[in-house]
């Protein structure tokens, strides 16, 4: 397996000061305080120098996701792989290595167009998360034994099997879960793990989304976390996109919230570890054991 972690997320905002304010004042992040020449703001929840680039833009949108590398032979080899199956592979330079905080990344695109930085390397800082919120942690790590990445991301993928081919044959995930989601005919989820306990640090949705995301997830050390953002959350007039669920499949227990803009973030904790030497894909037919009811702006109103 190759793909270590979801490491950080390009985010284009509209209004990226009110995206920092979300972000800190009520998912818990901490501003990274960082300078940037191309006015983007940074969200740091660990002792990785960013997580979140939000960035100045005309439409609200996911630009890029970054996929954390074990060492720089892994990388390479991903990036041959992607070249010889007639991938196009963009080396990036080092002045935006710098500003990523990695030592090398390349940019590639997935069958689906959804854009991913492929980097090895990643420059820590070790300042502690101070968050203006009081959160007192993320779940990014697993026993002090390696990053688990932000959380996890789930990417729309119309053509989902040629897609999931892609990210298991060539960027190196495994297949966790395939969910045939309720509701909707013919829609799937394709739940794909890295090289880390977590049961899922990638998805893709059977669809598509004017986005390019379906949601980002971050996970919080106790339930009291998850219920103190919730609070968070009303208090500020943020959109409660799902109640408060468990899912089936990993086990979180968690609330959907939208950010400035649009894009969904799910809180959650007690998400599943998996030792993926004893797994077995499953197939699921039910998204959750109980709640996450869903009110879609416009729609639930």
């Amino acid at each position: 397996m190759s793909v270590s972690a979801a490491g950080y997320l390009r985010i284009a905002s509209t209004d990226p000061a009110a995206w920092v304010d979300f972000g800190t004042h009520v998912l818990g992040l901490m501003d990274a305080g960082r300078e940037d020449g191309a006015g983007a703001r940074f969200l740091r929840m660990d002792d990785h120098p960013f997580r979140f680039m939000i960035e100045p833009a005309e439409a609200d949108r996911l630009i890029a996701a970054g996929l954390e590398f074990p060492t720089e032979a892994a990388w390479q080899a991903t990036l041959d792989a992607l070249t010889a199956a007639g991938h196009s592979v963009e080396s990036g330079s080092a002045e935006e290595a710098k500003r990523r905080c990695v030592t090398a990344f390349a940019t590639t695109q997935d069958p689906a167009g959804n854009t991913l930085e492929l980097y090895w390397g990643r420059e820590l800082d070790y300042q502690p998360l101070v968050s203006p919120a009081g959160v007192p942690g993320f779940v990014t790590s697993w026993k002090a034994t390696g990053d688990m990445g932000f959380g996890h991301f789930v990417l729309p993928a119309p053509d989902i099997e040629a897609v999931t081919v892609f990210y298991t044959d060539i960027i190196g995930t495994g297949l966790t879960d395939i969910l045939h989601v309720p509701g909707m005919e013919g829609a799937k989820v394709h739940f794909m793990h890295a090289n880390n306990p977590r049961q899922h640090s990638v998805a893709l949705f059977s669809g598509e989304h004017p986005l390019g995301v379906v949601h980002i997830m971050v996970e919080v050390e106790s339930m009291d976390e998850v219920g103190k953002a919730m609070d968070r959350a009303q208090a500020a007039g943020a959109h409660t996109l799902a109640t408060l669920g468990r899912h089936v499949n990993d086990n979180m227990c968690s609330v959907y919230l939208l950010a400035p803009g649009g894009i969904a973030v799910e809180y959650g904790y007690d998400g599943l570890l998996i030792d993926w030497e004893n797994h077995v894909c499953t197939v699921s037919s039910e998204g959750d054991l109980w709640g996450h009811e869903y009110h879609f702006p416009g729609v639930n109103d």
